[in-house]
């Protein structure tokens, strides 16, 4: 878990609420709870969570009326809610849910990892919406105006791009009905060719039929997309088959964010696949924001990514906000060790050359909320808005390790060279100035 996300549970069942609450809070969520229903927009105005939770396993009428109600009003219709609808309701209640606006809509009882999964979907594409809200504040100080989000093209209208993995049995017919109005299906045989397929193209979805017996190779290769920098957003879809022996919650452990079983409720199938795409076309559309709101004269000259004064400028607004409403920031540091000893022996353009390639793996390694920036020298600086110490950890040593293991060639192609980089990660304490951050993350670098 990587955010802070405030997530608000409202619940008719005030043991459940506390349950939830509670693994919320073992989680790492800052979280609380509501019983009633008549007051709870106040709440939400109040609190300005990041995340709604409707729970309880009775109540799915007026769980419904409460979705719609927060939907129709501006000050929490763009708060992610995730609606819980006991599994005696079937299917249609739940598509009714996610009609009714729920960004996702649960059985109920729930698995712990399912729930954990799309939590987590969902308060990073809320990060990134306060990011970009961020970012335009941060630009106009520099006389730049981005424009806002074009929601236009973000609704699935038949020009969705479907990798199904799995065999081509009588299932594959059952799949491709409840999709052709929705998008164009790929069809590869198997894990091994779906790896080439997301090589060569971008998909808005993975299907995974999983045979019986083969289950364990699937969510390996699950697993190797969510581990992937490019593809983990990506919403992952097992179907499985009715009596299959596998542990019901293994799929959601494996990076699924849904799990069906034949036969499919067609209409159920196609509502929630629509759901989960238009949420990975918003991120997709956010990050596009991003690479405008980065305009040439923001950027540094040598390496295309945020200049030293954009970065400075932004980190003390997200310092500001972070003491503020007590959220995380962390800030990650690049060193590249071995920088003078490549100018030396190479001369100074092929330093150069080693600083673009560097700024260029930062660039395509991060993720869509976090911004990297040149910071001088042989330095480089990675800010991750809303996380904390230890996934900002993760997420800065596995692009330090990415650039210590790339060879660049020299200019006169005859070696090549690695660039030795030490990483620093620090964390906003209580009380610390932006430059005592920066020299935290400086500090750290090993």
């Amino acid at each position: 878990m990587s955010s802070t996300a405030h997530i608000l549970v409202v619940s008719h069942d005030q043991e459940d609420s506390l349950s939830l609450t509670k693994k919320l809070q073992q989680h790492g969520y800052d979280s609380s709870s509501h019983n009633e229903e008549d007051d709870v927009l106040q709440l939400v105005q109040a609190r300005k969570p990041d995340l709604i939770i409707i729970s309880g396993n009775d109540g799915a009428n007026s769980n419904l009326n409460l979705t719609r109600a927060l939907k129709g009003q501006r000050q929490a219709e763009k708060t992610p809610l995730i609606l819980m609808i006991g599994q005696q309701n079937g299917p249609a209640q739940q598509v009714e849910g996610l009609r009714a606006g729920a960004d996702a809509c649960l059985p109920y009882p729930y698995h712990d990892a399912h729930l954990f999964g799309r939590i987590e979907a969902l308060a990073r594409l809320g990060v990134m919406q306060e990011e970009v809200r961020r970012r335009m504040q941060t630009s106009s100080k520099f006389g730049h105006l981005t424009p806002a989000l074009d929601s236009s093209g973000l609704h699935v209208t038949g020009d969705a791009n479907f990798l199904l993995v799995g065999p081509a049995d009588a299932d594959l017919e059952e799949i491709e009905l409840a999709l052709n109005e929705n998008g164009a299906l790929i069809h590869a045989h198997g894990p091994s060719m779906g790896k080439t397929y997301l090589e060569r193209r971008q998909f808005d979805a993975i299907l995974l039929n999983i045979p019986a017996g083969m289950e364990e190779d699937y969510l390996l290769f699950a697993q190797d997309v969510r581990r992937n920098s490019r593809l983990f957003n990506i919403p992952i879809i097992c179907l499985m088959r009715e009596k299959s022996a596998l542990d019901p919650a293994a799929p959601y452990t494996a990076g699924a964010a849904e799990v069906f079983t034949h036969p499919l409720n067609v209409n159920d199938f196609r509502v929630r696949v629509e759901v989960l795409v238009s949420q990975q076309r918003q991120r997709e559309a956010m990050i596009a924001l991003f690479r405008q709101a980065h305009h040439v004269t923001l950027s540094d000259s040598l390496t295309g990514l945020y200049s030293y004064g954009y970065m400075m400028e932004h980190l003390q607004q997200l310092t500001a906000e972070a003491n503020a409403h007590n959220r995380s920031l962390t800030l990650g540091m690049f060193t590249l060790n071995n920088l003078r000893e490549i100018n030396n022996q190479y001369g100074y353009s092929m330093g150069d050359k080693i600083l673009r390639q560097v700024g260029q793996l930062i660039g395509n390694l991060v993720r869509g909320e976090d911004l990297p920036a040149r910071y001088g020298g042989r330095r480089f600086a990675l800010i991750m808005p809303d996380t904390r110490l230890t996934p900002g950890e993760y997420v800065a040593r596995r692009i330090g390790s990415v650039i210590n293991f790339t060879e660049i060639m020299s200019n006169d192609f005859a070696n090549t060279i690695r660039a030795y980089t030490s990483t620093g990660v620090a964390t906003l304490a209580p009380g610390m100035s932006v430059e005592d951050l920066v020299q935290a993350a400086i500090d750290n670098c090993r």
